[in-house]
């Protein structure tokens, strides 16, 4: 939940800064920052990207060893809990809001698609790079990371909205969690 709420602050000030400052309105400013609900077409958009996900989540799953996959910090064994999966529905929405809304909203609008899709895929991947302090095993999940913030980043773009975006995303991270509980009960 901290994670959620800390990752969530810099929309909330932009928000109120664009609202107060940029003489637009909350509903614009809120727009901006990509929050909105979309078109029924950016959910279907959403589904197309839920399978190459889910399905490179796995690949990149089969390569970390077992072993590591039972180390904590990784707590793969705890996404049985629902406390866990709501957890990680929770970060998954706070990244779609800071990483995809906030910054590829941003980065996009000031550099165009290709750098600024670009540039908020690589900042996206700089935290995860924190598995690697976990265990160097877990280098596979890495190129996954910058591929879905890409391809999010896309579906942002695209749709105008972080919603899709953020639902996918929630998906594949609880998808994930029960692939790697699934792999170390095989």
């Amino acid at each position: 939940m901290t994670e959620f709420l800390l990752l969530c602050v810099p929309s909330l000030v932009y928000v109120a800064v664009q609202s107060r400052r940029g003489g637009r309105s909350v509903g614009e400013a809120m727009r901006l920052a990509g929050v909105s609900r979309g078109a029924p077409a950016a959910y279907g958009w959403a589904l197309v990207l839920l399978v190459p996900l889910l399905a490179a989540g796995w690949l990149s799953l089969t390569l970390v060893p077992a072993e590591v996959l039972e180390l904590p910090g990784v707590s793969v064994a705890a996404m049985t809990s629902w406390g866990v999966a709501a957890a990680v529905v929770l970060r998954a929405v706070g990244e779609e809001v800071f990483f995809r809304g906030l910054l590829g909203g941003v980065f996009i609008r000031r550099l165009g698609f290709g750098w600024g899709n670009l540039l908020q895929s690589v900042v996206f991947l700089v935290p995860h790079l924190a598995l690697l302090a976990v265990d160097v095993r877990l280098w596979p999940l890495l190129p996954v990371q910058f591929t879905a913030g890409w391809l999010l980043g896309w579906l942002r773009h695209k749709t105008g909205t972080l919603v899709p975006g953020a639902a996918v995303h929630a998906v594949a991270n609880v998808a994930a969690g029960a692939i790697a509980a699934g792999l170390l009960v095989a």
